[in-house]
């Protein structure tokens, strides 16, 4: 798998680098995140957990793909999702309007 950085920024106030990456997988499947994670992770001698693959989008026909990687200096504080559910009774209706 090669790459090539199409666009790189460094935002110092969130103390990361923010790259868009074009990758050549031609006649091969498009890379997973994983991979991706992988290698950037030995190109630019940071640890994995440190790295944030945002997609890898792919072009049709074509064995290119881009992706939009973040590369943090410290480990990423990322708060998980919570999953909220209303809980309706089985065998109760809802409430119905009064007029």
């Amino acid at each position: 798998m090669n790459y090539n950085v199409l666009s790189e920024k460094q935002n110092d106030l969130l103390k990361r680098k923010e790259m868009k990456i074009e990758i050549d997988h031609l006649l091969t499947a498009t890379p997973s995140k994983a991979d991706l994670l992988k290698e950037l992770a030995k190109a630019y001698s940071v640890p994995e957990e440190n790295i944030l693959i945002d997609y890898i989008f792919t072009q049709k026909g074509i064995g290119k793909s881009v992706a939009k990687v973040k590369i943090f200096k410290e480990k990423p504080k990322i708060k998980e999702k919570k999953e909220v559910k209303k809980e309706i009774p089985k065998n109760e209706a809802p409430a119905s309007k009064v007029q």
